[in-house]
């Protein structure tokens, strides 16, 4: 599963979901800083290196080409924000 999450709030529940290694969840630089997302190296997750947060941002189409690009063929998840 892919999840693209646009708030810390919703990469802190999938991270304490205690995700299978084949969950992959991907952020905007917004949620983590550099060193931030080097801690959690090993743990599946993705920073694009511009922020997202929300379906309304300019570079969401990118976004979710890039992870299309990188996780062909699978669903991609979003976070909801309602």
């Amino acid at each position: 599963m892919i999840f693209l999450v646009f708030t810390r709030q919703g990469l802190d529940e999938l991270i304490l979901l205690n995700p299978a290694p084949e969950l992959a969840i991907w952020c905007g630089s917004n949620i983590l800083t550099e060193a931030e997302y080097a801690a959690l190296s090993g743990n599946n997750i993705s920073r694009f290196i511009y922020p997202l947060k929300s379906p309304e941002d300019a570079n969401y189409s990118s976004a979710l080409d890039t992870i299309a690009d990188h996780h062909a063929g699978q669903k991609i998840w979003l976070e909801s924000l309602q």
